[in-house]
């Protein structure tokens, strides 16, 4: 439970640039916790549905898989603990802090920062969850072509999708 609660505790105070910015974070300790990437992407499903800041909902779910309902409220308390904190800070220091162009060029690097760790989390979950090892060669080249249709020759998506399905149901059926 010790280890949940620094994991989310550094998540929190080094979590810039938003919950999406966050997901990478997240990912890599909660592998540590021995949360699976189909657990993960499930909590990236359920960051879309629920309502609250991802950074909360993911705590609040990887603290109950881990140490059920007591691992939730510590891993949630944990990860809004750096808020009150860096208000509490600003609070007190806003003239100070706002006076000095250090302070700008840092939040304009955490930007780009936070825009690579989305990146980052989007190709982990795009190649560990969704994309399966044993993903056979006629369904990339089917994705492929979809997708050519979609940008290329602006196909109506509805459209795709029918006949993606279509062909899906044929490839089930033939074999």
């Amino acid at each position: 439970m010790k280890i949940l609660i620094l994991i989310f505790l550094k998540i929190g105070f080094l979590g810039f640039g938003g919950g999406y910015a966050m997901l990478s974070l997240i990912f890599a300790d909660a592998k540590k916790l021995g949360i699976t990437t189909q657990q993960f992407a499930d909590l990236n499903a359920l960051d879309f549905l629920a309502p609250g800041p991802i950074a909360v909902n993911s705590a609040t779910y990887v603290g109950y898989i881990t140490y059920g309902f007591t691992g939730a409220v510590a891993a949630t308390l944990a990860v809004c603990t750096s808020s009150f904190v860096f208000s509490s800070l600003l609070l007190k220091y806003e003239a100070t802090f706002f006076a000095k162009p250090v302070l700008a060029k840092f939040l304009n690097l955490t930007k780009i920062a936070a825009l690579g760790m989305i990146i980052a989390v989007a190709l982990n979950l795009l190649f560990d969850a969704l994309i399966p090892s044993s993903l056979p060669l006629i369904s990339l080249v089917g994705i492929s072509i979809a997708e050519i249709g979609r940008f290329k020759y602006k196909l109506n998506t509805l459209l795709v999708l029918a006949l993606a399905g279509g062909a899906g149901a044929l490839l089930y059926f033939m074999s």
